[in-house]
């Protein structure tokens, strides 16, 4: 079948789609929401494209797709996918730099600030792993300003009797005089976690005070600047806040309306998507429909054991941040509950089957 023919052909469903050079290998995987919609997209004439995009097109020579219920179920297909095929073009059109971190040495009689590619068994506390180096770079930057931290570039505190520079302009607690500060600095390293945590936003609101301040008085080099570190800072504490969420293992029952008589049934726990099924409301009595959710609860949520402390891997991350990204976004038209482990035999199915059927 030509390509032109093949395009006709491609439903109005969620799903991913291969582009295939002629040698029948896969050169790029993507989603769609709508893969009719999508794909021809690309066979668009367009001005806008990158030359890389205009490069691939050229060399596609077929293309095959796999349907979903969901957008979250092509999210999470693409993801896999692309982990395992590896196709040339979603590195290169991605820029894919790999993974960093924001490692603290807490350990060290001093403990300081730094951006690594890798996380060590070395007693160090990382926080991690993120996509976008710039945010990192952005979001370490400002620790280092905002709290009186030590910013030498040495791993050893060289000694100083008069202090070193940063001391002197009051933006170091000046360990390095060899005067006693660890009760003071261990605060500071304190209040850099619970920041990073996502626990203390009064960081936050000071930089964007200061942002609005620089837009008022017409400097805007300087607004932008804080605006870039704004958005670094919140994608940093967005990742760490669904890390946070899917070492815990919490367990989720959601719902989303597939048509007028359908939903599709989630049960995620932590990172991971256990079950999902597409359910036909008019097959089941409310009673048969509660013991449904009640058998499936008991089989997942009762048999995946919760995560294990640790970090996570980089592909679990990647799976956590598309499923908690989605409901996010989806909330007007997913409808979630959070069932705690504790309280599996005393759920009342009822009230679940009301809240999720709700429009």
């Amino acid at each position: 079948m030509e390509l032109k023919e093949s395009l006709k052909q491609l439903p109005e469903q969620p799903g991913i789609y291969f582009m295939k050079n002629s040698l029948g290998t896969v050169i790029y995987v993507g989603k769609a929401k709508s893969l009719k919609s999508r794909v021809s997209q690309y066979f668009q004439k367009k001005r806008d494209n990158s030359p890389k995009v205009n490069e691939m097109i050229e060399h596609i020579y077929s293309i095959e797709y796999t349907t979903t219920d969901t957008e979250l179920e092509a999210f999470l297909l693409e993801c896999r996918t692309i982990k395992e095929l590896q196709p040339k073009y979603n590195r290169q059109l991605k820029n894919y730099k790999g993974y960093t971190y924001i490692k603290i040495s807490i350990n060290d009689e001093y403990p300081k600030l730094s951006k690594v590619t890798q996380q060590k068994k070395d007693r160090s506390l990382y926080f991690g792993p993120f996509t976008s180096e710039g945010s990192v770079d952005n979001t370490i930057q400002f620790i280092k300003d905002y709290y009186p931290i030590r910013k030498c570039s040495r791993g050893a505190l060289a000694r100083n009797s008069s202090g070193c520079l940063n001391f002197h302009l009051g933006t170091c607690l000046g360990p390095c005089r060899g005067s006693d500060k660890q009760e003071e600095y261990r605060k500071q390293i304190n209040n850099i976690v619970q920041f990073l945590e996502g626990n203390d936003n009064a960081p936050v609101k000071t930089l964007n005070a200061k942002m609005k301040s620089a837009a008022n008085n017409l400097e805007f080099e300087k607004a932008a600047q804080y605006r870039d570190q704004i958005r670094g800072i919140r994608h940093v504490l967005n990742k760490q806040r669904i890390i946070k969420v899917s070492r815990y293992g919490r367990n989720i029952l959601a719902a989303e309306r597939f048509d007028e008589g359908s939903i599709k049934l989630f049960l995620i726990k932590g990172n991971k998507l256990l079950y999902s099924e597409l359910i036909r409301i008019l097959e089941y009595t409310n009673v048969s429909l509660e013991e449904k959710l009640r058998s499936l609860v008991n089989a997942y949520f009762r048999a995946c054991k919760k995560q294990e402390k640790g970090g996570l891997s980089q592909e679990e991350i990647d799976e956590a941040q598309i499923i908690y990204s989605y409901l996010k976004n989806k909330s007007n038209e997913i409808r979630s509950i959070n069932i705690p482990s504790s309280r599996i035999d005393k759920i009342n199915y009822r009230k679940i089957i009301e809240m999720l059927l709700q429009k």
